[in-house]
Order: structure tokens, then sequence, then C-alpha cells
């Protein structure tokens, strides 16, 4: 059977630049966007706080004048090392969607330095496509959405409050 020089090619044009993956919340490969990386971190603070209440109200129960026990102390000592393994694995992935190391981070121990990385993290956006780290992260589900974005909207809501109550405290009672 010949085939016909002039028909169309079977192949698919465009080098597989449509590719993307669903990251993985427990992984240290990979890019994350900027949203996803606000929810993430956010979603961490979020569970660390809700393992904390628990502690510090069985402290502020038991009337212990010097503050948390031992076991209460060491118990977040070790939450905060999950935290903060959670913090690297998440700014790494986040550098690696910016195509830089992760050997970046070591930024952070530099001040204003480390000033500067956040806000590189924060508001530059990723490479298009796909990069030596791998492909684009997919589009960020309604979750991921909702959770990066309750962080800014926090932030604005206690700059508000700050600003309001104290000029409510102040307004004489009728």
């Amino acid at each position: 059977m010949d085939t016909n020089p002039y028909s169309a090619p079977d192949a698919e044009l465009g080098g597989g630049s449509g590719d993307v993956y669903m990251p993985s919340i427990f992984s240290f490969s990979g890019r994350i966007g900027r949203l996803r990386y606000l929810a993430y971190g956010m979603g961490t603070m979020f569970l660390l706080m809700l393992a904390m209440i628990p502690l510090v109200g069985v402290s502020a129960l038991t009337g212990d004048a010097e503050g948390i026990s031992t076991v209460g102390f060491l118990v977040m000592a070790v939450l905060y090392i999950g935290m903060i393994v959670f913090m690297v694995m998440f700014a790494k992935r986040r550098l690696n969607d910016l195509d830089r190391s992760g050997w970046w981070l070591l930024l952070n121990f530099v001040p204003i330095a480390n000033l500067l990385l956040s806000l590189y993290l924060l508001f530059f956006p990723g490479t298009e496509g796909g990069n030596k780290w791998g492909a684009p992260p997919a589009p960020n589900s309604l979750g991921v959405k909702i959770l990066g974005w309750s962080m800014p909207v926090l932030m604005l809501l206690g700059i508000v409050a700050a600003v309001i109550l104290p000029m409510l405290a102040q307004v004489p009672a009728q």
C-alpha cells in the first residue's frame, strides 16, 4: 500500500507542551504555583493550630504556673519541626516552578534577602510550559483557590479590625 506524499501528517504538533501533572502535597519534587503555595502553607498552619489548641487548653486547665508541661513542649517542638519541613518542601517546589534551584532557600538566613525571596515566591509567575523540574502543575481546584485566597482576605480583615476596633473603643457610650 503506497502512502500519499501529500497527505497530512499523523503526528501531533506542539511537542507535548500541553502536559501537566497533578501535584501531591507530600512530595519534594515537581512544581507548584503561587496560589497553591499559599494554599498549602495556609492549610499547614491551620492544621498546626488545630493540634496546638488542645495542648494549650490542657495547660490552662491544669493551672500550671510555668505554662505548658515538658511533654506538651516536646509535642509542640515536634509539630513545629514538621511544619518547617513542610514549608521548606513547598518553597522548594515553588522555586522549581520559577526555574530556580531549591538551594535558593538558603537566602532565608540572610537578612533583607529573606524578605526579597518571600516576595519573589509570592508575586512572580512561574515559567510557562515545562522546565527542567517537570511539567507545569494542573489548574487549581476550587479548594486550593478558597484556601489560597483565605490568607490575603484574613490579612485584610485583620488590618481593618486593627484600625476600626480602637476607634470604636474611643466612642462614648450613649
